[in-house]
């Protein structure tokens, strides 16, 4: 069976693990590595392919929006994968830049985490 591979960059400890303890139960996804820094995440992404990376804007170093910048290089040497934003700062200005970099979802970490962790489960469930 396929499984759906994703990447998690996110530098709050609570928030991996209601992450990782929501997303559980969904056989068909495996949640490969974590990362807490932007330079932490390029590196995994440079090492495999993932299908999907879950981050937040704000990391321990760098940013979510750096990761983004990196997978769409034209030198990215794997396919690109879904990109998650799940962040504190849901305001106008970052949902934009995001929608422009090509974040392909966008998501308040406040008033839409349920929402967020659902999307996830369903493109892990309609790839297999």
């Amino acid at each position: 069976m396929f499984m759906y591979k994703l990447l998690l960059v996110e530098d709050s400890a609570l928030i991996r693990d209601v992450i990782v303890e929501m997303l559980h139960d969904c056989d068909q996804l495996a949640i490969e590595n974590i990362a807490t820094t932007s330079d932490e995440a390029i590196n995994f992404l440079n090492s495999g392919e993932y299908d999907m990376v879950v981050l937040d804007i704000e990391l321990a170093e760098g940013t979510g929006f750096d990761v983004v910048r990196h997978t769409k290089q034209q030198d990215y040497p794997f396919k690109k994968p879904d990109i998650v934003m799940l962040t504190n700062h849901g305001n106008s200005y970052y949902r934009n830049l995001a929608r422009d970099m090509g974040v392909n979802y966008f998501f308040d970490k406040s008033l839409q985490f349920d929402e967020c962790m659902e999307i996830i489960q369903q493109r892990a469930n309609t790839l297999n």
